[in-house]
């Protein structure tokens, strides 16, 4: 990347960033110019002002003007550093890694020392009352000492001169104090994300959390701003700032505001300004009424997709699979035509001729999504391919989670609080439902209820972007970052203890499920099944630890990923839990996977799954077992989340002729011992 680009380069960089951020286009040039001296001049044009009480303590901070600011002025564009650059779930290793983090932040959140001498009054922490936020006291923006994430402790820079702070004497104390920074931290983080234009999305997509400097963190909210304070990411240097412009004339001094809900989701749904603003000015939602899930429209179920051509039911009567037209035999290699190489790599008995033509392959096994559904009956009737249309309904959470409520809108909420099916956790829809999840949440919350989530993107796999907690603040400001599904945590998994480590641990399980046909409904599993178990011993503490409440590690740290075939597995939970008999919890789990494939099907598309006679489909389904009753005396099963072309790796190495059973049995109509018919 130039170093020292021009302006026609720098706006080849940056100008989509800009015009999606609404900055004014009379304030580039001057932008520019700023960003390549890294002239943070904040501090000439406005002044931090601290409003003391009575006990000489400060109780509101405001910045104002110290001269007029006028809009129309292209210098006026301000650059404005981050202190601090997290995401949620490491945001707690910062603090106790980082040198200086701590302290910095407990000085910008008000929390003092003396509130943690009582070890029964510190979790509570709320913090400053009032209108406007409590912040800190740099005098600039000028300040360039900032803390990033993953610096190694003692190589930072000094941060601040915060005298001797009173020791925290118990571990105790010291995590109720990284509780209250933690939640108080939800008052003041901002987010953005930087797209890299690739097609697999990894840890550089998902969103980065910040915290602005001291003097940022200062500006106070209006629902009519005079300023705006939006990121931004310098490409040239790899840098991020805020950027702080005048909206309006600001006169001399003068308070400078800027809108705290200044994103999509509030522009979205205004109407949900007083449940977004809840982390500054909290609400109490009422305790009764019923919570009725959003209604999802056609629209809801098509946006932002391509829509699938579906075949008529004349022209899927003509289609008959190449394996019973008469015209191959299996000494004859079968066409395939692939994206995705894992499973054909591994075929040991499949004879097959690669084509590069989709219309040629008697098999067209794909990766990428697939619509021309109808242009293959015409094509190649003959052929057969790995997807069915609609199957995003299965795939994607939050079409998933609208599926069901579809297909059980009879279901009234029960004195648990919850809706059928059982197996199907309570889910709400962020960008839809927040209002509602809102008044759920504090029901669990006023009849003291166990009341952990877990916060899910809508299309991703792979725990990206995936948080567990009970902080309200944090799930509400989460929903800021892009669209997410709130899931109610399975706080009470079945354990297992990992020989390696000792520790009992939560732990999944990814069923390969393969269909034929959805109408009628022609269902099978794979026989083994694969075990993800967590690392660290569990409990509901350290919410944010993903080796306590994540389980799947092998794209991240494989030294971590216990292999364990299933056999070995069943042995050594029946021998831990002696009530379990696994062949009553396979009972369980087949039925569950048989309702959800049942419940994919029962609507129409776009609501629900198409049938093909053309389509065959191979899912990962993930599951979770987990206790009811009181004393743990039974054992249910929770579906996770259902995954489009699974990764097969394990399954290969385990098992040497699974791509071949697989392929097979949904092919070339063969069946196997290892398949098992639901």
């Amino acid at each position: 990347m130039n170093e020292k680009p021009n302006y026609e380069q720098f706006l080849e960089v940056h100008e989509a960033q800009l015009l999606s951020s609404r900055v004014p286009q009379h304030f580039w040039p001057n932008l520019f110019e700023k960003l390549k001296k890294e002239q943070l001049d904040a501090g000439d044009f406005f002044q931090i002002i601290a409003e003391e009480n009575e006990a000489g303590g400060t109780n509101n901070w405001s910045v104002a003007t110290t001269r007029d600011v006028a809009s129309e002025d292209p210098n006026n564009i301000f650059l404005i550093d981050h202190a601090w650059t997290f995401r949620p779930n490491t945001a707690r290793m910062a603090l106790q890694e980082v040198e200086g983090l701590k302290e910095r932040l407990m000085n910008v959140f008000g929390i003092k020392m003396e509130d943690f001498k009582d070890s029964n009054s510190c979790s509570d922490y709320i913090g400053s009352e009032g209108e406007d936020e409590p912040m800190s006291t740099s005098k600039t923006s000028a300040n360039k000492d900032k803390v990033k994430m993953g610096t190694p402790k003692g190589s930072g820079s000094n941060l601040s001169d915060f005298g001797d702070n009173v020791s925290l004497t118990t571990s105790l104390l010291n995590e109720r104090l990284f509780e209250t920074i933690l939640d108080e931290m939800w008052k003041y983080a901002q987010t953005y994300t930087i797209r890299f234009r690739k097609n697999i999305i990894n840890e550089q997509d998902v969103p980065v959390w910040y915290l602005p400097d001291e003097f940022g963190m200062r500006i106070g909210h209006s629902r009519s701003p005079n300023v705006r304070m939006v990121p931004f990411f310098y490409v040239f240097q790899n840098m991020a700032y805020n950027l702080l412009f005048p909206l309006a004339d600001v006169g001399h001094e003068e308070e400078i505001r800027r809108n705290f809900l200044d994103n999509k989701l509030y522009m979205e749904h205004p109407g949900w300004y007083d449940i977004l603003m809840h982390p500054w000015r909290p609400l109490t939602a009422p305790d009764d009424g019923d919570i009725i899930f959003a209604d999802k429209s056609l629209d809801y179920f098509n946006s932002g997709r391509v829509p699938d051509d579906i075949p008529s039911a004349e022209l899927q009567s003509k289609c008959v699979p190449f394996y019973k037209d008469g015209t191959w035999t299996e000494d004859v290699p079968i066409k395939l035509y692939v994206t995705d190489s894992q499973l054909i790599n591994n075929f040991e008995k499949v004879k097959m001729e690669i084509v590069h033509e989709p219309f040629e392959a008697d098999v067209l096994w794909l990766r990428d999504h697939f619509h021309q559904f109808k242009q293959l009956s015409e094509n190649r009737p003959s052929a057969l391919v790995n997807q069915f249309p609609y199957e995003s309904i299965l795939t994607v959470k939050d079409l998933f989670a609208a599926c069901v409520q579809d297909a059980f809108k009879d279901s009234k909420m029960n004195e648990n609080l919850e809706w059928e099916p059982d197996w199907f956790p309570t889910t709400f829809n962020l960008n839809l439902e927040l209002p509602q999840f809102f008044a759920y949440f504090q029901r669990r919350q006023q009849r003291n209820m166990e009341n952990t989530w877990i916060i899910k993107p809508w299309n991703l796999a792979r725990g990206l972007d995936t948080f567990v907690t009970k902080n309200l603040n944090c799930i509400i400001r989460l929903a800021e970052s892009g669209p997410k599904i709130a899931c109610k945590y399975i706080h009470n998994p079945v354990l297992f203890r990992r020989p390696d480590n000792g520790n009992l641990v939560k732990f999944d399980l990814r069923y390969i499920v393969l269909v034929k046909s959805f109408q009628p409904l022609e269902l099978a599993i794979y026989d083994k099944f694969w075990i993800r178990f967590a690392v660290n011993e569990y409990s509901l503490n350290n919410l944010d630890d993903i080796f306590t409440h994540m389980s799947v590690h092998n794209y991240t740290d494989s030294s971590k990923v216990l292999n364990m075939k299933c056999e070995e597995f069943v042995s050594h939970l029946e021998k831990l839990h002696p009530k379990i008999k696994w062949a009553d919890v396979q009972g369980k789990i087949n039925h569950v996977i048989k309702e959800v494939f049942q419940t994919v099907s029962k609507c129409e598309p776009p609501r629900g799954i198409a049938p093909n006679v053309q389509s065959r489909a191979m899912y990962g389904l993930d599951l979770m077992l987990h206790w009811t009753g009181d004393y743990q005396s039974d054992v249910n099963v929770k579906f996770i989340e259902a995954n489009f072309m699974p990764d097969c790796e394990r399954a290969c190495q385990f098992y040497p002729d699974f791509a071949d059973t697989i392929f097979q049995y949904l092919f070339m109509g063969k069946t196997s011992e290892n398949i098992v018919a639901l």
